[in-house]
């Protein structure tokens, strides 16, 4: 379909209107200083943060792909979104007072403090390798739906998506990241309601049409709670094993994944990030209930008008913005649109700051230049933004001239291999007193090799499990080497004060 001209004029306004918000806070000296660029000055207000937070654990690929996926199968995917009610009091209550009463930029740092050097350093290579590539497909997939039904070149929209990103992101800090993402939070919401209403009216029979497909059609909630249907096989339907391959896949993000933890670190206190997490509960909850109601509708609105759907349509993933061209009028449907370019514009800010963060604080001025004055290493933290951007960009471009199939399948996998063994970690260090350094660095190596070979053997078909359970696996497998390790490997009283939740620091 005809993107047209005014649809383009929204969406170029738009984004525009991100880039005058880093030149903004450039102008605010939010950029004056390391301080000012990764911690916003410890300023934000908590609202703003929780919007954040949300922001970027959402993505353009969730905007798209959670409807499409209510619309082509059902709601079991929301179970995913319950952990969050035991994932937030858990960081509030043990580890959101260690990042904040340690005073830290990076949560890497808080592993040299209670392990050593080495595992502050792998832990954060690692958390900067995975978003190398989680930026190269948060560009790439979003591009390729909407090119999909409409006439946007795949590699002008990565271009465009990126390279404004990087603009706003290198001028303004943190603060143009946290700011931007809490407007664009909002517009995804507004977006997807706007969508659901406009659906609702046109529909015979409304919420009640809605309603009657998830209940007489198993396009609600089709899990089995049953204990003896409980199985971990890539089949599995479990509505016990999806709960907890869920909590132990997104638990990592909220305690080790930099993107996440440094939110912690921009409210003016503890109290306030604790309430920025209070209020990411709701918006998950809320805002995850709202797209799945959105894919069920589309279903019960294509099965209304079966004439309407192309039936060569591409990806399930490409049903919304399909919807969004074929029923929104010219301008509405641009803003739409520009909404998932900046959800993806959200995620992308967000690798890009928290990477930056991590290189200059826990690499370059902890390994490479330590004597390095404030100034340099704010230099440094721009320039690694622009490659980092510069190299996602490529990469996603690679992608689309590839042509890649099941990248975000292979990638959703991959997250096990990263964040698992490093929620592990931080979980070993903050529970147990026991392990010392060597005992941590063993245990987060036995968690990935652990994971790796678990996936050979899955992809082999040697053992059956469903590939959601990798970050469990990691997660387990670290934690357990470590409890075992510190047996033997024992840490002093002195070296774990104020560091572990047995001996913390009131």
């Amino acid at each position: 379909m005809k993107f047209g001209m005014w649809n383009w004029i929204v969406v170029v306004v738009y984004l525009l209107g991100m880039v005058a918000i880093g030149y903004w806070f450039m102008k605010r000296e939010a950029s004056s200083s390391t301080e000012a660029y990764f911690r916003g000055g410890q300023k934000i207000p908590f609202w703003v943060a929780g919007l954040s937070i949300f922001a970027t654990m959402l993505s353009a690929i969730t905007f798209m792909a959670v409807p499409g996926v209510a619309y082509a199968k059902d709601w079991n995917g929301y179970i995913g979104q319950w952990p969050i009610l035991i994932i937030v009091p858990l960081v509030v209550m043990f580890y959101l007072p260690f990042y904040r009463r340690l005073n830290i930029t990076t949560a890497y740092e808080y592993l040299e403090k209670r392990f050593n050097v080495a595992t502050r350093v792998i832990g954060s290579v690692t958390f900067m390798l995975f978003h190398i590539g989680r930026v190269a497909i948060v560009l790439y997939l979003p591009a390729l739906a909407l090119s999909s039904v409409t006439d946007i070149n795949v590699l002008a929209a990565i271009a465009v998506i990126g390279i404004l990103c990087v603009i706003y992101t290198v001028m303004g800090g943190i603060e143009a990241v946290v700011w931007t993402d809490a407007i664009q939070a909002l517009v995804l919401i507004g977006g997807a309601l706007l969508c659901f209403g406009l659906i609702v009216s046109q529909v015979d029979g409304g919420l009640g049409a809605i309603g009657s497909a998830m209940s007489e059609e198993g396009k609600g909630i089709t899990a089995s709670w049953s204990f003896h249907d409980i199985s971990i096989g890539k089949e599995s339907t479990s509505g016990f094993v999806l709960f907890v391959a869920f909590m132990l896949a997104n638990l990592p993000s909220y305690t080790s994944g930099q993107d996440v933890v440094q939110r912690y670190v921009t409210t003016s206190s503890e109290k306030e990030a604790a309430k920025s997490l209070w209020m990411n509960i709701a918006m998950v909850l809320v805002g995850s209930a709202i797209f799945f109601g959105l894919g069920t509708a589309l279903f019960v609105f294509y099965q209304e008008n079966p004439e309407l759907m192309d039936p060569t349509l591409p990806t399930k993933d490409s049903v919304l913005p399909f919807f969004i061209m074929q029923n929104l009028p010219v301008g509405v449907a641009g803003l739409i649109i520009a909404g998932v370019f900046a959800a993806a514009q959200s995620t992308i800010s967000s690798s890009l700051n928290s990477v930056a963060t991590a290189f200059v604080t826990d690499v370059y001025g902890r390994l490479l230049k330590p004597e390095s004055l404030d100034e340099e290493r704010l230099g440094v933290a721009k320039w690694v933004v622009v490659i980092l951007g510069v190299v996602g960009i490529g990469i996603s471009c690679v992608l689309a001239e590839m042509g890649t199939d099941g990248v975000f399948m292979l990638f959703n996998r991959f997250i096990g291999f990263a964040l698992g063994p490093l929620g592990g970690l931080f979980a070993l260090g903050i529970f147990s007193r026991r392990p010392n350094g060597l005992a941590g660095l063993v245990a987060l190596l036995s968690g990935v090799l652990t994971v790796t070979v678990t996936y050979f053997l899955n992809e082999a078909g040697v053992i059956n499990l469903m590939p959601l359970l990798y970050g469990a696996v990691g997660f387990l497998t670290t934690l357990g080497t470590g409890l075992v390790l510190g047996f033997w490997l024992r840490a002093s009283d002195e070296d774990m004060r104020g560091l572990t939740i047995w001996t913390q620091k009131k």
